[in-house]
């Protein structure tokens, strides 16, 4: 029980590291008073620049990752490595390091489930990535792939002989990624969300 706990807990404080913010600090920006306020690659993207995002999604998919194979290393349970996944994305959502602020999770989602079953995100990568390309927009493409992770992971578990651990993480994960993207989902309907590659205004406060 302690190590099923302890995995948890890690899973949640790499999680918690911020390295979008990191990044953003390294080149003298606070991408929290930039566009959205998140941490995450897309704003890192908008204040900072695409070699900057692209640090910062590195770092938030190696967040998942490392906390699903502590989790195996500790535990060795389906139950445990799907549980340490989704506590590595609240604590990126919610950071204890930035006054539980932080992203919207997709990238340390998209880590965590590599580490469960490589192919998953690798096939909902490049559809999510498809719909950014044509729409222009990455909130939808974020979307798409919350949308489409929930039965990616069912037929995995009906056809694959997956764990229902896996489904349960596609799940929680998916609800987790629309019910932070509500306000994009609410300009994308308004037609006023931004387009990638425009770049983020300035934020009265910070988050």
């Amino acid at each position: 029980m302690l190590s099923y706990l302890a995995a948890i807990v890690i899973g949640y404080l790499l999680g918690s590291f911020p390295s979008g913010y990191l990044v953003g600090r390294l080149r003298g920006v606070d991408v929290r008073q930039w566009g959205s306020g998140r941490i995450g690659g897309a704003n890192v993207l908008r204040s900072v620049g695409p070699w900057a995002a692209l640090l910062a999604v590195m770092g938030d998919v190696a967040k998942g990752v490392v906390a699903v194979f502590v989790a195996r290393a500790l535990v060795g349970s389906p139950s445990a490595e799907a549980l340490a996944g989704l506590a590595a994305i609240l604590g990126h959502d919610f950071s204890i390091f930035l006054s539980f602020s932080g992203g919207r999770g997709v990238a340390t989602t998209m880590g965590a489930l590599g580490a469960l079953y490589l192919p998953a995100p690798i096939i909902l990568a490049v559809i999510g990535l498809s719909v950014i390309a044509v729409s222009r927009y990455s909130s939808l493409g974020s979307l798409t792939i919350a949308t489409l992770m929930p039965f990616v992971m069912l037929y995995l578990v009906l056809f694959a002989d997956k764990p229902a651990w896996y489904l349960v993480y596609g799940l929680a994960a998916g609800i987790l990624i629309v019910v932070l993207h509500k306000g994009n989902i609410q300009r994308l309907l308004a037609g006023t969300e931004r387009k990638v590659g425009k770049s983020g205004k300035r934020r009265e406060s910070v988050p």
